[in-house]
């Protein structure tokens, strides 16, 4: 399958965890302080963060769709949410925050697929569990269904929580800036030695071939311009070809 051949897009939002987010991140000015705490509680959701996916047409239309124990209502109790609830698969729109993402250039077939695992989960969503059938699995499942590569996704423990799938994607940035650098490195090498460079287009297409991550401050800029906004998958690109060190 060519790279002209995937033109739609998954899209997993990750609303990070609140320890995981950078040290000395300005709470009030993201609006997210008050999510701490609800009526004086501690909001079990800030802490465990949520994660959602978002399916693009070829035309760039959106649908976002995320798993939860809520329908358009607060969170049940921590013992119940652990225990186990009925659970929604809700459409997100652009209240719902987000951080950081990982976009997954899929071919149409792959789309209807991941629809159509959609439309399943919102006809028998079954029992919400906190460490269970939750948010992150079943977005993990929809991206299994329109067959992307296990390689591609957290496993085991990691695919059962936020904390799991933002670390998969910090380790997937990090392994596309070290191919980054080799691929300068190798070009310098052979500029010492007087022979041809890789073009820079070889980098970009490799890094378009593959799940493109997202930094957390792209993300999180992207969020803030709420009406459903979209990641500018370029500019992603662009950063991790350029190794911009206050990419995160």
């Amino acid at each position: 399958m060519t790279a002209q051949d995937k033109n739609h897009k998954i899209t997993l939002y990750i609303d990070t965890p609140k320890p995981m987010l950078p040290p000395l991140y300005d709470f009030k000015k993201h609006n997210q302080l008050e999510s701490m705490f609800v009526r004086g509680t501690l909001n079990y959701v800030a802490v465990t963060g949520h994660i959602f996916v978002g399916l693009t047409d070829e035309k760039g239309k959106e649908e976002r769709w995320g798993y939860s124990a809520n329908n358009g209502d607060n969170a049940p109790p921590l013992k119940q949410a652990i225990k186990g609830t009925k659970g929604y698969l809700n459409s997100e729109d652009d209240t719902t925050f987000f951080n950081e993402a990982i976009v997954f250039p899929v071919s149409k077939e792959q789309y209807m697929a991941a629809k159509q695992k959609v439309d399943q989960e919102r006809e028998n969503p079954g029992t919400y569990t906190l460490f269970g059938k939750n948010c992150s699995s079943v977005a993990l499942d929809i991206l299994k269904a329109a067959g992307v590569p296990d390689k591609d996704l957290p496993k085991g423990k990691m695919a059962l929580t936020p904390y799991g799938v933002a670390l998969k994607k910090r380790i997937m940035l990090a392994q596309r800036r070290c191919e980054a650098v080799a691929f300068k490195a190798k070009n310098m090498i052979k500029g010492l030695f007087g022979k041809a460079k890789a073009p820079k287009s070889d980098l970009i297409d490799s890094l378009y071939s593959k799940p493109i991550p997202v930094s957390f401050f792209q993300g999180t800029k992207t969020a803030r311009k709420g009406e459903m906004a979209q990641i500018d998958i370029n500019k992603a690109i662009s950063s991790i070809a350029l190794s911009r060190s206050k990419q995160k």
